[in-house]
């Protein structure tokens, strides 16, 4: 009988302790589930407008406190990523570049967060996500510090970097077809905004959709209508109104 007690107080025992063991794994998972649901999305700590910044002397200073730190890059999901990388403090450095294509693949090399999306194995369906869903505003935003100020001008970035070919090379043929709709939309929503849209913001639509257009080497395009296209794409940063004007037709058509 004692020895039936004693097995029991033993049974007794392990049970409590296996249900302590439980309760503290319970706890750990839940902090690590609150800890992910919570976690803020990392930021830049020093951005342009900031007397930090204005203390910055040099181009390669600007650019070295955009890095984003290794401890935190490695952390960071595909789609934070992929919206740090738009919040880019120097994102609009390609307008300096008499090629903005050869800018923003500047851009590419110098900015650690491009670099490291590239390598991502789910960046194309990120970025497609996020060029699907920006917003084209109706209303230009004369004030800087609103929120929809700088979007307008993010967009042509999004859309050059999606032209380059770091990223251009990842595409499929459904991402090609994806994106090339997307584009079409884009580019109609900002000829209808063209007070807020600029020529040159969209120009960068034309230069993505025709990209796209030229890699699908669709057969229903006539052999004159490619030809159009390489040239666009050949003379980018050239003005030419008859060009534009039958681009513009086969992107839409």
């Amino acid at each position: 009988m004692k020895h039936m007690r004693k097995n029991i107080h033993i049974v007794m025992k392990k049970n409590n302790e296996m249900k302590k063991q439980l309760l503290f794994s319970f706890f750990i998972v839940l902090s690590l589930t609150t800890y992910t649901q919570e976690r803020i999305l990392w930021d830049y700590p020093i951005k342009p407008g900031t007397s930090e910044w204005a203390a910055l002397e040099t181009n390669e200073q600007m650019t070295n406190a955009c890095q984003i730190p290794l401890e935190i890059l490695s952390t960071i999901t595909t789609k934070e990523l992929v919206e740090i990388s738009l919040n880019y403090p120097q994102f609009n450095n390609y307008i300096a570049f008499n090629d903005e294509r050869e800018g923003v693949n500047n851009i590419i090399k110098r900015f650690n967060g491009l670099q490291e999306l590239s390598q991502r194995t789910d960046c194309i369906n990120e970025l497609i996500i996020a060029y699907e869903n920006y917003p084209i505003i109706t209303q230009i935003q004369t004030e800087p510090n609103s929120e929809s100020y700088h979007t307008p001008y993010k967009l042509p970035f999004l859309e050059l970097v999606l032209s380059d070919n770091l990223f251009l090379s990842q595409l499929n043929s459904e991402d090609l077809e994806t994106i090339r709709k997307i584009a079409i939309n884009k580019y109609a929503l900002k000829l209808e905004n063209h007070e807020v849209y600029s020529f040159f913001n969209i120009k960068t639509t034309m230069l993505l959709a025709a990209i796209i257009i030229d890699k699908q080497n669709n057969t229903t395009n006539s052999q004159e209508e490619r030809y159009i296209i390489k040239s666009f794409i050949k003379d980018y940063n050239l003005l030419q109104p008859d060009l534009l004007t039958k681009v513009s037709k086969i992107i839409i058509k």
